[in-house]
Formats: C-alpha cells, sequence, structure tokens
C-alpha cells in the first residue's frame, strides 16, 4: 500500500499538470468550512468559489497547493435549486459574506451539513441529522461592524477587506449590517471625504498613519450606540479634537478611542479612552439588561443570541450548582444563574470580568462568583462539586489541560456552545474518551449570508 506521503507526491503532480487560468468542468457535491464548493477529481481536490453542491460549474484554476487547488466559478452549467441571485453589489468582492448565493433555506442546510461532517469526520460520531436553527432576521441582523482604514490616491477610505487580502474593497453600506450601523458608517464616510483632518489612514505596509478602523456597535433593542476609533499611536489635541467633530456628526451615544500601535492583524488595542459620554452601551436579552463597552465580545446577532441562551441554559435546567468557562461579559451567565442556585464563571480578559460584574449586579444576582484568568490555570484550584459545566470557548476550542479537569468534577452533564464544528468535534471526540456521550446537536445560524455556524453539544456521563 503506498504511503501518506507517496499518494500526496502523486496527487501534487497530477494537480500540476493543470496551469493556472485553466478552465475546468467540475461537478461539486460538497461544502468547505468557508464556503467553497468542494469538487473531488481524480486528481485531487478542488475547492471552487461560488458554487454550491448539486451543481455542475465551469470553474477557472486561480492557485494550486500542496495536494489542493482552488478555482473560481466561470459559469453555472447546472444550477442548485437553491441558487438565488446575491442582494449585495459588492458581494464576490467583499470577504464578508459567502453565502448570498444560496437560498436562505439552503444555507441552514448546508449549514446542518457542515456540522454533521465535522462530528462524523473529526469526532467519530455517527450523527445523522442535526437541526439548524434560523435566525429572527437573516439581514439587517449585525450589531457590530469593523472597517479598516487605509490611504487611497492621497484620500483617507474606509470599507472591508476583499476575500483573502488586506485590498479594500469601498463600501457604502452593507446589508447584513442593522440599519443604525449604516447610518454611523455612512455619516463617518461623508465627514472623512468632506473635511481637512489633521492625520491618515493607515499603512500596515510600515505601520504608520493614525486611524487604522472604524468600528460600529448598537443594541438592536434599545437603540443605543457606539463609535469608537482605533488609532495607531499617540494622536495631538487637534486630531483628538478632529475626530470628535466628525463622530458627533453621526450622533451616537459615546465615542470612543481606541489605542493600537501593534503591526499586524488584531484589530483593537488594550487600552481605550473615552472621547465623549461613558464608552458603554446596552443591550436587552431576553428580561436582562446587559452592557458592553468598546472591546466586550457580545454576541453580533441579538435576536439569535436570545434564542441560543435561552436553549443552553434549557439544557441544565435543575442544575443547581454551575461550572461556566469563557464566560465573557456574562451574557450566557444571567441565564444560567437564572435557575441555579450559584454559577462559578471563569473568564481571562480583565475587562470582560469587570463588565460582568456590573452586568450580574444591574439584573439582580448575587449567587455567582466570577473569576479573572485563563481556564487551564484556575480550573484545577477549585474545590467545588458541580453538577453542570458549560464551556463557551473561541474559535480555537478548549485546552486539553482543561477538558482533563472537566473530566474530574465527574459533572453528569456538559453543554458546550462552539463558533467552529472542527474544533467542537475534536474536544467533544475527547470527552468521548472520557466516558461522555453525544446526547444532542443543535446547530444556530448567527451568522446569514456567511459560511459560519454557532452550535450546541450536550453530552451526558455514561
Amino acid at each position: 500500500m503506498a504511503s501518506l506521503q507517496q499518494r500526496n507526491s502523486r496527487r501534487l503532480s497530477a494537480l500540476n499538470r493543470w496551469s493556472d487560468s485553466e478552465q475546468l468542468t467540475l461537478e461539486v457535491s460538497g461544502l468547505s468550512s468557508d464556503g467553497a464548493g468542494i469538487a473531488r477529481t481524480e486528481h485531487g481536490i478542488i475547492f471552487v468559489q461560488g458554487a454550491l453542491p448539486g451543481e455542475t460549474v465551469r470553474a477557472e484554476l486561480v492557485s494550486r497547493k500542496k495536494d489542493f487547488a482552488i478555482a473560481d466559478t466561470v459559469e453555472v452549467v447546472s444550477s442548485s435549486p437553491g441558487r438565488v441571485r446575491p442582494r449585495c453589489k459588492y458581494y464576490g468582492r467583499c470577504g464578508g459574506c459567502q453565502l448570498q448565493h444560496a437560498s436562505y433555506d439552503a444555507q441552514l442546510k448546508l449549514k446542518a451539513g457542515l456540522v454533521i461532517d465535522a462530528m462524523n469526520r473529526i469526532g467519530g460520531f455517527r450523527l445523522h441529522d442535526a437541526e439548524c436553527e434560523p435566525s429572527p432576521d437573516s439581514w439587517g441582523y449585525r450589531n457590530k461592524a469593523a472597517f479598516p482604514v487605509q490611504n487611497l490616491h492621497g484620500k483617507i477610505a474606509a470599507g472591508f477587506y476583499r476575500a483573502g487580502t488586506h485590498r479594500l474593497e469601498l463600501i457604502r453600506q452593507c446589508p447584513v449590517n442593522a440599519k443604525r450601523l449604516n447610518e454611523i458608517y455612512g455619516k463617518i464616510l461623508d465627514a472623512l471625504d468632506r473635511e481637512r483632518l489633521p492625520f491618515d489612514g493607515y499603512d500596515e505596509r510600515n505601520n504608520t498613519g493614525k486611524l487604522r478602523h472604524i468600528i460600529a456597535r448598537t443594541g438592536i433593542n434599545t437603540g443605543e450606540s457606539l463609535l469608537s476609533f482605533v488609532v495607531n499611536g499617540k494622536l495631538s489635541a487637534k486630531s483628538i479634537k478632529a475626530l470628535v467633530y466628525v463622530g458627533n456628526i453621526a450622533r451616537p451615544n459615546t465615542i470612543t478611542m481606541n489605542h493600537n500601535s501593534k503591526p499586524g492583524n488584531v484589530i483593537l488595542g488594550t487600552y481605550t479612552e473615552n472621547l465623549t459620554g461613558a464608552g458603554i452601551i446596552s443591550e436587552m436579552l431576553g428580561r436582562y439588561r446587559l452592557m458592553f463597552d468598546t472591546t466586550s465580545f457580545f454576541q453580533v446577532n441579538t435576536g439569535q443570541a436570545e434564542k441560543l441562551f435561552a436553549y443552553a441554559s434549557g439544557c441544565v435546567h435543575g442544575a443547581k450548582s454551575i461550572l461556566e468557562l469563557y464566560s465573557g461579559t456574562g451574557s450566557l451567565t444571567c441565564y444560567l444563574a437564572g435557575n441555579a442556585r450559584n454559577v462559578t464563571s471563569i473568564e481571562e480578559w480583565r475587562s470582560a470580568v469587570k463588565m460582568a460584574g456590573r452586568n450580574l449586579q444591574a439584573n439582580g444576582f448575587g449567587n455567582v462568583r466570577t473569576l479573572c484568568g485563563r481556564s487551564e490555570d484556575i480550573i484545577d484550584d477549585l474545590k467545588d462539586s458541580y453538577d453542570a459545566v458549560v464551556l463557551d470557548p473561541p474559535r480555537d476550542g478548549c485546552n486539553r489541560a482543561v477538558l482533563e479537569a472537566v473530566k474530574n468534577f465527574a459533572v453528569r452533564r456538559i453543554v458546550y456552545v462552539s463558533c467552529n464544528p472542527a474544533t467542537l468535534a475534536r474536544d467533544c471526540r475527547i470527552l468521548a474518551g472520557y466516558g461522555y456521550g453525544l446526547e444532542s446537536v443543535r446547530a444556530f445560524d448567527m451568522f446569514p449570508q456567511t459560511a459560519h455556524v454557532e452550535t450546541v453539544a450536550v453530552l451526558r456521563h455514561e
């Protein structure tokens, strides 16, 4: 039997026989986690941008990697019943959305398929079906937007990055952003274009230029809004005054300035100062009023967050003592604390822990202990016993030490909230090795028009 190295070598050799810009007729059988169609050929896998499962397309090769190739759809020869005309005129150039060419029903089925595939292929489970909960709004749902800023042709310009690049696509509005975000962004764009300003846009090639990002946040249910300017280095008093002037044109409740002088892709720095207002806005999730600031993590889809948190907390209903890891600003914590005797929550971002304390107090909860630090550093020192553990980690999933510590608590039930099916499947496989059987999996479409999906998995000790 040929070794993996030999098979990869043959596959690479076959792919190299195709030249860049060559057009091929491909049958698309699946969807990748980034929204590309998957065509499996005798020479290897080709990821086809703009194609849907079940379609036959003419595609042009644009890139070859070690053992796969990437192509762009040139013509749809046989289309999927789920194909629709994209709503946004920037679609295909802006990198924000990947599935606007699929109907919403088709998107839900595709995302459920991504979860099933990851749980079976990576997790080793035998999952045959998974429900994907539709978002209350499939357009205009985002309560946060971050617009990169550059200098183009001697003028400050803003927009979104083109897919897979840091080239700016100049956009005027975004149909997945809430109406209030588009209003703020449009007024700021007009002001930047009209006013002579004592600063310029950011140049990431040499880490020069002052204005790096424009960030707008809003409370969908409260109508409150926050505008933040991310700046590179110190600004003069004249420049700060100009930022306040530009920001006030959009009439947000508060304006902040975040400082980030580090090269790289990270948008926000660790220090934020208020220019006007309190630097904080609030949102209502169900019956809970939750405050957040410029740097706080808060689910971008308010309506769907309400459904997800209600469902996740319902999965541990009856648990008297709950351990929550990666708890953020306390959104899910409030839902958990409403039905439990006590909750211990752990979060490493110090400002989020402070905000969680304010949110819990404002909503009348005195039964939550909040701890600041990395979960893997704190969890081994906990001496209490728990009925359930709730995990809501970042995209990279849980540190292995966290999963091992969870095993030692010997809780009957684990609820795992994930924004990445691949790391969810990996971690559930590890937990299965500790005796936790997969009880249920439900996907939530937190990000309509994109390939991203949120998932809640429930595991019970067998």
